[in-house]
């Protein structure tokens, strides 16, 4: 790959890192997916017998 490609592309990765969690609308929803599933921490200390993450 010549050097403008190289340039063009790492523009392209650098324009994508915008600082959001997802890059476009089907990461989001795939997101929304996983966090439903995801258990609470009542769930975590109830069924597991684990110590839910700290609020910050």
């Amino acid at each position: 790959m010549n050097e403008l490609n190289k340039l063009k592309t790492k523009l392209k990765v650098e324009a994508k890192k915008n600082g959001s969690m997802t890059q476009d609308f089907d990461d989001v929803k795939k997101l929304g997916k996983e966090m439903k599933k995801a258990k609470t921490g009542t769930q975590l200390e109830e069924e597991d017998n684990k110590t839910p993450d700290p609020l910050q």
